[in-house]
């Protein structure tokens, strides 16, 4: 069976160079996207099989990755997703899993295994690129703590994310729908989680953790 497959990522060597990896093997790219608006309309109106995408893309609020994925997971629960990321940070790859994906997938990872990825993902199998999973392994987890959230729940890591971004609790709250006062009792949380004591503290984790990359 011919797999059709979404693509989406803000560069268009990436997607040219997808595209010619994904059409090697027994797929065919049904529709390219840029932003996450680009995705959104093409998913609305596209079937395909599995969908490929970057972590983050430039677009607004959905521009976090762990925001667009979870957005992605809601609407769409049943499609595969494979994500393409320069990202290394445990946390964050646990987190990206922990939204349900199927994949991850080194931008520099060896050529056959994006194609593996999709397979795997279509199989509803759960595919980490070599590079990540010894990365992973490195750091002092096993095959099975791969593949589970991180200490910090998705949620926690995303505001995280963006208060050490830059971003106000007000920006925050706005950005992801939720109150101020929840945005603060997850900072909170996710203090306490990581046994910091100040919000300097805990920025200063998502910085020396690439959690702002």
């Amino acid at each position: 069976m011919t797999l059709k497959i979404v693509l989406a990522d803000d560069h268009p060597i990436v997607l040219l160079g997808a595209r010619m990896l994904v059409e090697q093997g027994e797929a065919v790219v049904v529709g390219e996207a840029r932003t996450p608006e680009e995705l959104t309309l093409i998913l609305s109106s596209t079937e395909c099989d599995v969908l490929v995408t970057d972590f983050a893309m430039p677009g607004g609020a959905e521009a976090d990755g762990m925001a667009m994925l979870g957005r992605l997971r809601r609407k769409y629960p049943a499609l595969p997703i494979v994500v393409l990321t320069n990202m290394s940070n445990a946390g964050v790859l646990r987190s990206i899993l922990g939204e349900g994906v199927r994949g991850i997938v080194e931008k520099g990872a060896e050529m056959g295994e994006l194609p593996v990825a999709i397979r795997a993902a279509a199989k509803g199998v759960t595919y980490l690129s070599e590079k990540l999973k010894r990365h992973l392994e490195e750091q002092g987890f096993t095959s099975k703590e791969s593949v589970s959230a991180a200490r910090l729940t998705a949620r926690e890591m995303e505001v995280v994310r963006l208060l050490a971004s830059g971003m106000s609790p007000t920006e925050v709250s706005q950005a992801l729908h939720r109150t101020v006062k929840t945005v603060s009792w997850t900072k909170i949380s996710a203090k306490r989680k990581l046994g910091l004591k100040s919000d300097a503290e805990l920025y200063e984790y998502a910085r020396n953790h690439q959690l702002t990359s």
